[in-house]
């Protein structure tokens, strides 16, 4: 890293996770980084998954600006770190947030918080298994009691009931619940609301508002701002220069 390089702001990071699969995180990434651009925010969206299907699919539907989207590729826990690190190198001063997907176990394994989390979003269903499922996350990636902890919860599948009636901690270990999406969160997808063989339709507006939220509260808590560009560089972030490259990636 240069002189000029190490006086810029790096991008913040911030992993959505899950114990589980099943609660529609990948499409909660993606909708949740379009909400960080419309916040004024350039936008590195990491697969860490292996899965890729769903990031990969709703990022064909056409570049947005200051969306980028990177699929490294990550065989072993200790390769995150490392990936990582070069991605902030290489984003210095263009990148705002480095929003990562990435499964719960492979977090942990990789070292949590030792790889530059700045913060992690726990999501699960508004249960007590649920709570103690994001309970057990902050345990093993060995975040602070809050109020000091970097861990947040966001409850998926809620109806319109649940979501007016929401606890503002866990049960047991108090962590934040910082948000939530209605319970018909795979139509997000927007395969249900297609015709076969067209393109795939936006989703409702519930659930484009409440990532828009959950957008501003990550602004407020993490804190995610603008950072300064490089002089004599593109302002908008580029995809990490390596092997494998981005899947999709956004133009000016």
């Amino acid at each position: 890293m240069t002189q000029d390089e190490a006086s810029v702001p790096q991008a913040r990071c911030v992993a959505l996770t899950q114990e589980h699969r099943g609660h529609g995180v990948s499409t909660m990434a993606y909708y949740l980084g379009r909400a960080l651009v419309a916040h004024g925010l350039r936008v590195l969206l990491v697969d860490l998954t292996g899965r890729r299907a769903r990031l990969s699919t709703l990022m064909s539907r056409g570049p947005v600006k200051n969306l980028v989207y990177w699929a490294p590729p990550v065989a072993r826990p200790q390769d995150v770190g490392p990936v990582l690190e070069q991605a902030r190198r290489q984003t210095t001063g263009r990148a705002d947030v480095m929003l990562l997907d990435m499964d719960a176990a492979l977090l942990e394994r990789a070292g949590g918080f030792a790889v530059g989390l700045d913060y992690v979003v726990a999501v699960t269903e508004l249960s007590s298994t649920g709570q103690e499922a994001a309970d057990r996350i902050a345990q093993r990636l060995g975040d602070e009691t809050p109020p000091r902890g970097r861990v947040g919860v966001v409850f998926s599948r809620l109806d319109a009931p649940s979501a007016a009636d929401l606890p503002e901690k866990t049960e047991t270990h108090h962590l934040p619940v910082i948000g939530h999406y209605p319970a018909d969160y795979l139509l997000a997808g927007g395969d249900a609301y297609s015709l076969k063989g067209n393109d795939s339709s936006w989703p409702h507006d519930t659930y484009l508002y409440a990532l828009l939220r959950l957008g501003q509260r990550l602004k407020q808590i993490v804190p995610l701002s603008r950072v300064s560009s490089l002089v004599g560089t593109n302002p908008h972030v580029p995809p990490p220069d390596t092997e494998a490259g981005p899947t999709a990636s956004a133009h000016v």
